[in-house]
């Protein structure tokens, strides 16, 4: 899936970025975690390798705790991106951060074991209780 040359930022645009790389996975995360951060009871992300990524203007601030970084917009607060230690070469950018999110379609489910009970998935996607990449190969 091709997204080379995609563009998103933040709301209030003071954050700004260009991808220039192919996605590496997108998916939705249901991790405590994602939800805290988001403020969503689901959160969905685009992977990339960080090579890949080009801020176009300004740069997000972050949030840092065991490991991870979350990065958001110091002006407006929008959620933007994930860096984990564990995955040194990649980043992850928040779907609806995109300027065209349709274009992407999510390919699986992580962190299903902290999902919400009442929270309903209607789709068949392939479903991880962990991360897709500690709990197998989903591409």
């Amino acid at each position: 899936m091709s997204i080379i040359g995609a563009t998103g930022g933040c709301l209030c645009g003071a954050v700004r970025y260009r991808v220039e790389g192919e996605i590496v996975w997108a998916g939705y995360c249901h991790c405590g975690s994602c939800r805290r951060f988001t403020g969503s009871v689901v959160t969905n992300w685009l992977g990339i390798r960080d090579t890949d990524l080009v801020f176009t203007a300004g740069q997000p601030a972050g949030y840092e705790v065991e490991g991870v970084c979350r990065g958001f917009c110091a002006a407006c607060g929008s959620s933007l991106s994930y860096r984990a230690e564990r995955f040194p070469d990649y980043i992850q950018l928040h779907l609806g951060s995109l300027d065209q999110p349709a274009a992407i379609e999510p390919m699986a489910h992580v962190h299903c074991a902290q999902k919400l009970g009442w929270f309903e998935v209607a789709d068949e996607l392939p479903r991880f209780p962990g991360s897709a990449a500690a709990d197998g190969d989903w591409r």
